[in-house]
């Protein structure tokens, strides 16, 4: 008799025990922009169990009531939710500007700035566009230490000289550069609008893209789309003047005729006392020299300046899109 009851609250338990385990769904956002975060942990605490988000954000596990779930992303805050009652569980990430400082971009993927032993500068989004440059030689220049940039020519446009580790023996200083793992030749077919990060390696972590590196790395990941993200539309547009910061003093046309008067020893120039008109003996004193033109003030005007940025970005369930114009 007693092996019967016992036998029976075995039973009651062990469905009082099932029933409480239940199977719950639910999606993982972003808070910046609303896009599903793919490949987020969402892992039971105390527990060796857990899975992860799919490409759309979604996720299925098997709970029981009163357990906690941590779900978590590099660069995003953790997030832990209490199972009680709901079967849907949505879930929306914060990021965490500290995390996403500490993550760089090096030649074998990705590490915490704090693992990294070699010399890793980092360039984010955010401070190319606090410095809203027209190339990306701009971006880098008083941004990243032991990288000199400098002008080839004064001429508007020209290309910038970049030196990571200082001058190559073999004649060629330039480093290597690498737009999303493409190599390019030059930085200035990249719209700086359209750049999500620039990674630049100094030392020997370069070493394995070859010879090639042998000059520094900089490695460009530029902005993309999300999958199963609706349609997004972003303008940046601005207009301003450009300007002479200072300007040299020069002589007018009465100083320099009392210049030269002075260092001659002679009257190479007449001036007349009374109405500060200048006279060249030498061609005729009956026409005063009357030019005074300043021609700084003449080269140097106010130049306008346009720019307008138009990005367009989403995504469907198998495909990803972004693009860009200038």
């Amino acid at each position: 008799m007693k092996i019967k009851l016992l036998y029976f609250l075995f039973l009651c338990a062990a469905t009082s025990v099932y029933a409480q385990q239940i199977q719950i769904s639910g999606t993982v956002t972003s808070s910046e922009d609303d896009f599903p975060i793919a490949g987020a942990n969402v892992i039971i605490q105390g527990k060796n169990a857990g899975t992860t988000t799919d490409f759309d954000g979604n996720y299925e596990l098997e709970v029981d009531k009163g357990d906690s779930i941590v779900i978590s992303y590099i660069g995003f805050a953790t997030s832990t939710t209490i199972i009680g009652d709901q079967y849907v569980i949505n879930v929306t990430l914060a990021p965490d500007n500290e995390l996403l400082d500490e993550i760089v971009v090096v030649g074998y993927g990705t590490q915490r700035k704090k693992e990294v032993t070699g010399a890793v500068a980092v360039v984010d989004a955010k401070a190319i566009e606090k410095l809203n440059p027209t190339r990306v030689e701009q971006a880098l220049q008083g941004q990243v230490s032991g990288v000199n940039i400098t002008s080839s020519s004064g001429a508007p446009g020209a290309k910038a000289n970049i030196r990571i580790r200082g001058v190559s023996t073999n004649g060629d200083s330039s480093p290597l550069i690498l737009v999303d793992g493409n190599p390019i030749s030059e930085l200035s077919v990249i719209n700086p609008n359209d750049i999500k990060s620039v990674n630049v390696l100094k030392d020997a972590t370069a070493g394995i893209y070859g010879v090639r590196a042998a000059n520094g790395v900089i490695l460009i990941t530029t902005k993309t789309g999300r999958t199963g993200s609706e349609l997004k539309v972003n303008v940046d547009t601005y207009y301003a003047f450009q300007q002479t910061s200072k300007s040299l003093d020069l002589l007018g046309a009465s100083d320099f005729a009392q210049y030269v008067n002075t260092a001659s020893g002679t009257d190479t120039y007449f001036i007349h006392p009374t109405t500060g008109e200048i006279f060249d003996p030498s061609v005729s004193i009956t026409d005063p020299i009357t030019a005074n033109t300043d021609w700084q003030k003449e080269v140097f005007q106010n130049a306008p300046m346009y720019n307008a940025n138009v990005n367009i970005s989403g995504g469907t369930k198998k495909l990803a899109y972004s693009f860009s114009t200038a």
